[in-house]
């Protein structure tokens, strides 16, 4: 089954049809992230996120209902299933706390949403862009500027591009990176480690909750060995335990 067939069957109906409401608004819309990444190594989704063209503003006189109580361009809109976060296509400012930017720019692409995220395999898109016609799922095409597909079928974490300023804008990327190491039993990118080993001591600065809890997320997969490895190796595991 090809990757494109693979989210067709997979994408809920809720799901679809809110794709669809977002295209005849004249919108982009695409499933992106984890929700394509775990379909395409034959996993459930446990949220299926969208992403679009079109601004907070525009989404909200679209949808009613729609919620949006942030400032980085996540709109929820309820659906029959729940209500699905849709995000406006966006570039992130610098951080000066390494987890959330100081500023965001919304963008008209698709790639350059994608050119933000931290690895490869969660970099991947399924949808249409605006101006699109006939069912997007049925007709959506898988975006994958940065080899994702091909990592999740090698078995690699890579980051996209240089691991290193991966790490800067969220310094808990890198208890991530031993998470899905663990979870998926992927192999870490040579590049991706030695960014891990030079940057390790950034993780002081990530609030003690989040270090929790992205810890208690890698101890609760099937064999987290891999990734307590990986911690250790790297000297992570020196900054909390």
């Amino acid at each position: 089954m090809s990757h494109e067939a693979a989210l067709r069957a997979a994408v809920p109906e809720d799901v679809a049809q809110l794709m669809g409401q977002l295209q005849t608004a004249g919108f982009a819309a695409y499933v992106v992230g984890g929700a394509v990444r775990d379909t395409l190594v034959g996993r459930t989704p446990s949220d299926w996120d969208l992403a679009t063209d079109a601004t907070p503003d525009q989404l909200r006189n679209a949808f009613p209902d729609a919620q949006y109580e942030n400032r980085f361009g996540t709109v929820g809109i309820p659906t029959s299933a729940g209500v699905r976060e849709v995000t406006t296509f966006r570039a992130d400012g610098p951080s000066s706390d390494a987890r959330r930017p100081d500023a965001i720019t919304f963008l008209r692409a698709i790639e350059g949403d994608l050119a933000r995220r931290d690895f490869t395999i969660n970099a991947m898109a399924f949808g249409a862009p605006s101006g699109a016609h006939g069912d997007l799922v049925a007709s959506g095409s898988l975006i994958d500027p940065f080899g994702g597909a091909a990592d999740l079928a090698a078995g690699l974490l890579r980051a996209v591009g240089d691991p290193s300023e991966r790490f800067r804008e969220d310094a808990l990327r890198m208890l991530r990176a031993a998470r899905f190491v663990a979870s998926l039993g992927f192999e870490p990118d040579g590049d991706l480690v030695a960014a891990m080993r030079a940057m390790h001591h950034r993780l002081e600065i990530v609030s003690a909750e989040r270090v929790r809890d992205e810890l208690e997320r890698l101890l609760v997969v099937e064999d987290p060995s891999l990734g307590l490895w990986l911690l250790c190796e790297t000297g992570l595991s020196d900054e909390f335990l």
